[in-house]
């Protein structure tokens, strides 16, 4: 088990309560997730806690670059194979497929199909994972890469815990736009357990409304553009998954460091009331007054 002593984070909070130690890795626990219903922006609006299921799904399938691919052969049964595509322009998956292999064969005969993608690494692998399901059409076996035409997808939760599955239509799958932190979201988790870990404590004892010195662990798992959930163990209480939303959503990399940074000071100030001395001129004249009488 690593054990750090954070002597980044705060520079300008200081250093942690009795100079306790910080960890940034743990052993996996079976989630339970809290989350909350929404959260509100500076302006008061509210905005959703996390992204819609056709959102991680969209996200899931861009980050991803490999999956199974399931066909049918000619007895029925369905055959999974191993396959690599990318996403074009426009957001489509194009699978590569070898000529004479089993899997061109099976579409041949019968173009219905699905891919099953999946997350290799964490921290990404706990997010979710997708199955698109659909067609692919062959007759051009001069191509090499083939689009992948989704009727619909199926979701299975992962950290939000939303379902163990749900369909989503092709129209809501398309419609949705992956995630703005996508690409970053694993060195954000990294970076920040492993050099900011006070901050992750100290937003989520604020999160949950309990002392810092009851905070026994907290490592964040996952960020995108409305929140981040976080791994946390309490004092007194079951370990659990916490979904912490952000005050309004975050537009790319930079800025969600700014926020996540702002959060951090937030909670601190939270925990030691600040009350700024006033200025010399109402203490002399508070002084004066009090001498004349």
């Amino acid at each position: 088990m690593q054990q750090r002593m954070v002597t980044k984070g705060l520079s300008r909070a200081g250093s942690a309560p009795h100079n306790r130690c910080f960890r940034s890795a743990r052993p996996a626990i079976k989630p339970c997730v809290r989350v909350c219903a929404s959260a509100t922006n500076g302006n008061g609006k509210s905005h959703a806690s996390h992204p819609s299921a056709a959102e991680t799904a969209r996200t899931i399938v861009d980050i991803v670059s490999e999956g199974t691919l399931s066909t049918l052969n000619a007895d029925g049964f369905p055959v999974g194979s191993p396959v690599s595509y990318t996403i074009d322009k426009s957001g489509q998956a194009l699978v590569t497929l070898n000529k004479d292999t089993l899997e061109m064969q099976n579409l041949a005969s019968n173009s219905r199909c699905s891919l099953t993608v999946q997350p290799t690494s964490f921290p990404a692998r706990a997010v979710a994972s997708v199955t698109l399901m659909g067609k692919i059409d062959v007759a051009d076996k001069a191509e090499s890469q083939f689009q992948f035409e989704v009727e619909k997808a199926l979701y299975y939760g992962g950290l939000d815990q939303s379902a163990k599955v749900q369909e989503l239509g092709a129209a809501d799958f398309w419609a949705a736009e992956p995630d703005v932190l996508r690409k970053f979201a694993p060195e954000l988790v990294k970076s920040w357990n492993e050099d900011r870990a006070e901050d992750i404590y100290r937003i989520v004892s604020h999160h949950l409304q309990v002392p810092l010195t009851e905070m026994t662990y907290a490592e964040l798992l996952w960020v995108d553009r409305l929140g981040m959930y976080v791994r946390s163990e309490v004092t007194g209480r079951e370990p659990e998954v916490v979904r912490v939303p952000f005050y309004r959503a975050v537009l790319d990399e930079r800025d969600v460091r700014s926020v996540i940074t702002m959060a951090s000071q937030i909670a601190w100030e939270a925990e030691r009331p600040y009350n700024p001395p006033l200025p010399s001129i109402f203490t002399d004249s508070a002084a004066a007054a009090a001498a004349n009488n």
